[in-house]
């Protein structure tokens, strides 16, 4: 029987073989590299003293510039007819700019100078761009540092650059794949993130893009209402004033905003400046990425200053940011429905978001894959104008219910407009629909059409003093990698429920991470008494057990977790592991094809599948399996290490280190180090250790791992090196540090192995450690680090202090954190003193001259304190209000003089100036007692200022405090 295609159909391959010649017919994309000059104001002076807390084991930066030099920073850069893209490696991997060529204009905001300031967790940071964040809470620790990266051109005509780090606070791997098509008008990134870790990690992930302000600029983010970060709601885009918030000069009252819009089921946000006719526009899937937040600077002189504090010419700016979750959420959302997130052990998360220009189009309704939409009423008509990013060739249709009013057909390639008015002839509006194809670009006329009905408040009567609520409280510390916390509120629900199975299996978890595996396997053993088939706690059972050398018991809790939806990939990870280190490769595989059935590209499964293929001495197998990974992740240092086994390269250790350009490059190696011995292969862990040249960290894993009669000299080797900004975290490291405490008198590796106590919670032990050394090593940090001790005496942290100080008398922290524990002492006059001194010594130290403010005001000096603030520029950093309201404490304190001896317009002068923010004393920071900076990067102990940083919001206590019965 003869078919017969209709016209319609007919027309539409015709379009298709028209589209896909005109594809093939374009030029491909191109990438290059190349240097160019900024004008920089540069960052450093890092904190040598070991901070064990929020950022450890990163260091932050405390020196920033009031003044900037050329820079010739690389730049990658990405074009095609419609686009161009630079991208900073050595910034992070920021998408710098962002260009449509057909009208010229950046779509982000192009910031002109690199300008660090003190914004993210460790301190430096620059506005403007698209930066990637992933981790906790704040901007990634590798937000202005260099990053891996890689240029990669594909067989479709398309170009992308890769780049990547591993953030050691989580110990999670990222990458993000920038690319564009050879006849694209948008470009995408992909992230693709991996817990690499054992355990639950925080999960935080936000894109952040800057744009400018200028230009009549609106915000294009559907939704029907607003939450901010501890969960607090309110009506989006018009507030309860009145005022339509979508317009940024229509925020002009009150502070920062931090809008996180939600309520609208759309796939897309964006922003149009209408004095230009142009705007950007970003699209995912709304399962990939549901988080839609504005923030701005306050519009009042309070946020406007950090203009010129940020960049030189290029004028404010606000951003436009996507998550994985609905808020970037503090501390107080805990007690709302938008809690925090955990990362499940050796799981991968992979989205992708597309990012273009609108132009011409006077806003934009809809925006999906392919381009943007807009449709505008006009008298009894409608105007639609669609802006295309890619060829298309659809039909775009009006109906309202089943009624179809007016089909038309759209043919235009990238980023040519197609406009048409289309009459209604009466139909109501509120019944029309527009779609453009099959549903790519779809926008409903309906007022409160997509209005969704997901719960915003939480419910007034929930209990938070029960075993639940406890166990609820400690799970959202334990997310946001607050261990003290989470296993206090962990204690209230155990000793409310002792056999709360919740409780028991995170207890368990929270006591592998600290090394306490016999408490861990107690408390996991207790969940399975009551629930044999619990996923976490025969998880836990699994990990603790392994620890201890139980393997058999381990066994039994990884095969039993893996029953687990949630932990069966994490299980069978650490059964093929295991399976390795017996070299039972029959075993192994069957575990590995297990992982790839639900999880094709797990990283780890790759890499195990690469240590098989290698170990059976299969070479064809060997190289598919490293093509494999490089597939999924194209900067993987394993990778590179396997292709240099797998060549026969003569030099592995020093191929491997030639090809890792980011930020502490030793650590990315210890990494793969601490992966190919938990996969039983010793001999490329030690390739990976010398790769990583004189780190003793390195040097002590090799004496642990290489003959008897070869270590000493690696021992030594490792004595002899600096301890400066080496930091110790990983508990792995452990028995290599006890090798070789037991081996000799050197304090170095106790001095180690003390802060590896230290930071996986083991205070106890690493303050035993630290004390027995007494006065023995000469290096100043040691005791600054010892001083930080919880329950440190005040004598003894005094005696410590003055210790580094006199070992080195260049070191204005030193100076600075003696003030700060005399003022903690309440001896203000002892704290005026040292403060003086040192700001004296280092005087255009601000951060030591708001400590020397600080001890005067505590001192009631009050004209002395507003003399130093009057001539005290101090840039911005995170705790930026602490300059506002000392001035704020000294103009009161001199209006409280005035009032004594009776000059009463004298006081009322000081306290109108009181009032002021002073722009010298940068503090546009905060405007409410919120310990949190305007980017809401918690503040840290370890930075500059940062004496309130003690401060946390406890809503409850743990339940040894409450009277039970």
């Amino acid at each position: 029987m003869r078919r017969f295609l209709s016209s319609t159909t007919l027309a539409a391959l015709v379009l298709l073989g028209s589209a896909v010649r005109s594809m093939q017919a374009q030029p491909a994309a191109t990438a290059r590299e190349f240097n160019q000059e900024f004008a920089t104001y540069p960052f450093g002076d890092p904190n040598p003293i070991p901070v064990v807390g929020r950022i450890y084991p990163y260091f932050r930066f405390d020196g920033f510039s009031a003044t900037s030099a050329p820079k010739a920073w690389k730049v990658v850069e990405l074009e095609n007819r419609y686009l161009r893209i630079q991208i900073l490696p050595e910034i992070g991997g920021k998408i710098w700019n962002a260009v449509d060529k057909r009208t010229g204009r950046s779509f982000i905001y192009n910031n002109r100078v690199v300008k660090f300031r003190d914004i993210a967790l460790r301190g430096p940071w620059t506005s403007g761009g698209i930066e990637a964040n992933y981790g906790i809470i704040g901007h990634t620790p590798n937000v202005a540092t260099p990053v891996d990266y890689r240029v990669r051109r594909h067989e479709d005509g398309s170009v992308s650059c890769l780049i990547g780090a591993t953030d050691l606070l989580t110990r999670t791997p990222w990458r993000l794949e920038i690319r564009l098509g050879a006849n694209d008008g948008a470009f995408s990134t992909t992230s693709s993130w991996y817990n690499a870790s054992p355990l639950e990690e925080p999960y935080y992930s936000w894109m952040n893009v800057g744009i400018p302000v200028t230009g009549g600029l609106q915000f294009i983010y559907p939704g029907s209402g607003r939450i901010g970060h501890e969960g607090e709601r309110g009506p989006w885009p018009i507030d309860a004033a009145g005022r339509d918030l979508s317009y940024y000069d229509r925020n002009d009252f009150g502070g920062y905003k931090s809008y996180h819009v939600l309520g609208r089921g759309a796939d897309f946000f964006g922003a149009y400046w209408h004095e230009q006719d142009f705007g950007m526009a970003r699209y995912a899937q709304r399962d990939d990425k549901p988080g839609k937040k504005i923030w701005i600077w306050g519009l009042s002189r309070q946020g406007m200053i950090w203009e010129s504090l940020l960049t030189d010419t290029d004028g404010q700016y606000a951003e436009v940011q996507s998550g994985r979750l609905f808020n970037q959420a503090s501390e107080g959302s805990t007690v709302s429905p938008f809690k925090h997130r955990g990362f499940t052990p050796h799981t991968a998360e992979r989205w992708t978001e597309q990012w273009f220009p609108v132009a011409g189009t006077k806003g934009f309704v809809t925006a999906g894959r392919d381009g943007a939409m807009n449709v505008v009423r006009h008298g009894d008509a409608l105007v639609v104008t669609v802006y295309p990013v890619r060829s298309i060739a659809d039909t775009l249709v009006v109906q309202a219910g089943t009624r179809r009013l007016a089909t038309r057909m759209v043919r235009r390639d990238p980023t040519q407009q197609w406009v048409d008015t289309i009459p209604l002839s009466g139909t109501p509006m509120d019944s029309v629909v527009v779609t453009l194809g099959d549903g790519w670009l779809r926008h409903a006329l309906a007022p409160n059409a997509g209005v969704l009905a997901r719960p915003v408040d939480a419910p007034v009567g929930f209990q938070w003093r029960t075993a639940y609520g406890h166990w609820l409280r400690g799970k959202e510390w334990l997310q946001q990698r607050e261990y003290t916390l989470a296993r206090a509120f962990l204690d209230s629900a155990l000793l409310l429920d002792p056999h709360y199975v919740p409780a028991l299996a995170d207890r368990a978890l929270l006591a592998v991470r600290s090394g306490e595996y016999e408490r861990a396997r107690r408390d996991a053993s207790t969940a399975l008494s009551v629930h044999t088939y619990d996923g976490a706690a025969n998880y836990a059972y699994g990990l603790a057990n392994q620890a201890l050398g139980r393997l058999d018991d381990a066994r039994d809790g990884f095969e039993l977790a893996t029953q687990s939806v949630e932990y069966r990939t994490a299980a069978w990870i650490e059964l093929a592991r295991m399976a390795a280190r017996d070299r039972e490769w029959s075993r192994t595989a069957a575990y590995l094809d297990k992982v790839r059935a639900v999880e094709r590209d797990n990283p780890d499964a790759l890499g195990l599948a690469i240590v098989l293929a290698r170990s059976r001495g299969d070479a064809r197998a060997h190289g598919a399996a490293i093509d494999a990974l490089d597939a999924v992740d194209g900067l993987s240092h394993l990778v590179r290490l396997e292709r240099a086994l797998l060549t026969g390269d003569s030099a592995p250790a020093v191929t491997l280190a030639r090809g890792v350009r980011s930020e502490l490059p030793e650590q990315q190696l210890l990494e793969l180090a601490s992966w190919y011995l938990a996969a039983g292969d010793s001999v490329s862990a030690r390739i990976a250790l010398e790769a990583a040249g004189d780190a003793p960290e390195a040097l002590y894993w090799r004496a642990a791992l290489a003959p008897v009669d070869t270590r000493a000299p690696l021992r030594d080797r490792a004595n002899a090196q600096s301890p400066r900004l080496v930091f110790p975290f990983r508990a792995e490291l452990i028995p290599a540090l006890q090798d070789a405490v037991r081996a000799g008198p050197a304090w170095q590796p106790r001095y180690y192995l003390a802060l590896t106590y230290w930071a996986i919670g083991q205070v106890a032990r690493a303050d035993s450690i630290l004390s027995a050394l007494g006065a023995t090593p000469n290096y100043a940090p040691f005791y600054a680090a010892r001083a930080s001790l919880p329950n440190r005496v005040g004598h003894e942290a005094r005696r410590d202090l003055q210790r580094a100080m006199t070992l080195d008398p260049a070191e204005w922290r030193y100076g600075k954190l003696r003030a700060e524990l005399a003022l903690a002492d309440g001896d203000a006059a002892s704290a005026v003193t040292v403060a003086s001194q040192y700001h004296e010594r280092f005087p255009t130290n601000y951060i030591l001259g708001l400590t020397r403010a600080r001890a005067l005001v505590a001192a009631q000096r009050w004209s002395e304190a507003d003399a130093l603030l009057s001539r005290l520029e101090i840039l911005p950093y995170e705790g930026a209000r602490d300059g506002r309201m000392l001035y704020r404490e000294a103009k009161l304190g001199r209006a409280r003089e005035a009032i004594a001896s009776g000059q009463w317009d004298e006081a009322e002068r000081f306290v109108a100036v009181a009032r002021e923010w002073p722009s010298g004393l940068a503090s546009g920071s905060r405007t409410t007692p919120i310990l949190m900076n305007p980017k809401k990067t918690p503040l840290l102990s370890a930075s500059g200022v940062g004496a309130a940083a003690s401060w946390r919001w406890r809503p409850l206590r743990p339940a040894r405090h409450i009277p039970t019965r």
